[in-house]
């Protein structure tokens, strides 16, 4: 008898043990979650895990301020590139140019492989040339030029989601087989700020840009000297200026790949439609990363 109690004591022992431990593990459980539910929230705004990443290209100082080698410079980008991107709810990934002596076609690679959309941005406030002697985009930024030049034709290989910005555009254009204009235009380069639209560009109604966008007409900024004479094989003009400058085009057979003469980034914070393309833009890239995790 005393054995049976004994037994019986000890399995009612062993179950209040169990019943303690997964009300234990329950409630660290919960903890945890709301731990990690509070590393995602910044400034009252709510991120989710596993947000679309970005990878946004950069410039060199040594190449558009005229830092001395030296000195080193720095790698950076606009604000307002990375704002947009975070804004529109995913995670801005700087990509920096690579020194010529790696190999750039493997890095591209990885990059690409890293990243679920790709933005080309701008030229970076250059300031080594007068706007009236600005040379061609691979003389402005050689080491920015030929990295940036293996990125666009990965991304371009992988469909992978891709908005090239003013220099960024132009880039697309001449890396796919378009044509940069070789004399320098005027009165596309305004003195106010990038929040300040400067002049109007009509819209393709039959183009993807039109579908994002849901407007034929759209008042944008300006800061280019330069602009894309034709666009490349596959490529379609979407966006023409007043004057006839083309300020738009897309890729006809891609998911997502513009590229754009103006600033939506600069845009941003003012302009609806601007909105409306980087939220497209990193709606494309979700996408992309849901389809490649399937795979």
């Amino acid at each position: 008898m005393v054995e049976i109690k004994l037994v019986i004591s000890l399995k009612f022992l062993l179950g209040r043990i169990s019943c303690e431990l997964k009300r234990w593990v329950r409630n660290r459980y919960r903890s945890v979650k709301l731990e990690a539910s509070n590393i995602f929230k910044s400034k009252g705004v709510y991120f989710k895990a596993m947000r679309p990443v970005i990878g946004i290209s950069t410039a060199w100082s040594v190449e558009t301020w005229g830092d001395t080698l030296e000195h080193g410079g720095y790698i950076y980008c606009g604000s307002y590139y990375i704002f947009a991107v975070a804004r529109s709810n995913a995670i801005p990934m700087m990509v920096p140019p690579v020194p010529e002596e790696t190999n750039l076609q493997e890095m591209a690679k990885k990059v690409i492989d890293l990243v679920d959309g790709l933005l080309l941005t701008g030229g970076g406030d250059a300031k080594r040339f007068k706007p009236e002697e600005m040379p061609p985009l691979k003389v402005q930024q050689p080491l920015r030029y030929e990295f940036e030049r293996h990125l666009i034709k990965e991304a371009f290989g992988k469909n992978l989601p891709t908005l090239g910005i003013c220099r960024g555009y132009q880039m697309i254009a001449e890396v796919l087989g378009g044509s940069i204009g070789e004399s320098i235009i005027s009165g596309h380069k305004q003195k106010g700020p990038g929040t300040q639209a400067f002049h109007g560009i009509k819209i393709d109604p039959k183009s993807k840009f039109y579908e994002i966008c849901g407007i034929d007409y759209w008042k944008v900024n300006s800061f280019h000297v330069q602009a894309v004479e034709s666009p490349p094989p596959g490529f379609r003009v979407v966006a023409l200026s007043d004057d006839g400058v083309i300020e738009g085009i897309e890729a006809i057979d891609k998911d997502f790949f513009i590229g754009v003469q103006f600033h939506p980034e600069e845009l941003f914070p003012v302009d609806q439609v601007a909105q409306k393309l980087f939220l497209k833009f990193i709606e494309a890239a979700n996408v992309y990363r849901n389809s490649m995790k399937s795979r």
